[in-house]
């Protein structure tokens, strides 16, 4: 691929932590698990960003304080309930108590992740926004035996020859992975809005990895270490 391809990195569910001073009725146990955050997904994400130089989008929250990965119009983007655990401080907020939160925490995420990306298209021609996530094997541990997912639009045929390539990457670095699994690539996600957003010169590839790859020894390095190669062949 010969056109000049800039990157965006970006890591929503980096943190299980709540702002100061706030209680959302949850136990420490639940704010955790895979309820609140993606485990290990910051920490592949920081290597990639160190490795590349480029700036890493981390959200500061817990997904049950407000959900990065939702557009700020979807109905759970503010959850009562998260991987089936609820969230009582959720249930009461008035509408205007919800909208100032999406308006704070919400709204300045994903304008700094579109204006980004869409600085770097005017300036390159083309984008690709890789968002690091972690799922859980025991969600589903017939299916979500392998080590890691990559999440993207199989119709879009610029991000599918990008997937395609890094499907190959990570195969041949040994990484037992999945296209599309163990979620759709099109389904609500900051990818799949930008996408729509910025059209065909933008690419929007979410990784998911498992969590029996981030809680091992070294995973998180290994899985980073698997995918920078075709990161850094973007413009090779």
């Amino acid at each position: 691929m010969s056109a000049v391809i800039g990157l965006v990195l970006s890591c929503e569910h980096a943190s299980w932590t709540l702002p100061p001073g706030v209680d959302l009725g949850v136990s420490l146990d639940v704010l955790k698990s895979q309820a609140s955050w993606d485990h290990g997904a910051y920490e592949i994400a920081i290597r990639l960003s160190e490795a590349t130089g480029i700036h890493l989008h981390a959200g500061l929250f817990s997904r049950m304080w407000v959900d990065l990965n939702r557009a700020a119009d979807y109905p759970g983007v503010v959850p009562t309930n998260s991987y089936g655990a609820d969230v009582p401080g959720n249930v009461n907020l008035t509408p205007g108590d919800r909208a100032a939160r999406i308006a704070d925490f919400h709204a300045p995420y994903w304008n700094a992740v579109r204006h980004d990306a869409s600085a770097r298209l005017h300036d390159s021609g083309h984008v690709l926004h890789f968002s690091s996530h972690t799922f859980d094997p025991s969600l589903d541990p017939a299916k979500r035996t392998f080590e890691v997912g990559v999440l993207y639009d199989p119709a879009h045929a610029f991000e599918a020859q990008l997937a395609e390539r890094l499907l190959f990457q990570l195969k041949r670095a040994g990484i037992d992975v999945r296209a599309n699994e163990p979620y759709a690539g099109v389904g609500f996600a900051i990818c799949t809005s930008l996408r729509k957003e910025l059209g065909a010169n933008y690419a929007g590839i979410q990784l998911e990895t498992s969590h029996a790859v981030t809680h091992t020894p070294g995973g998180c390095e290994r899985v980073a270490a698997a995918v920078l190669p075709f990161l850094e062949s973007l413009n090779a």
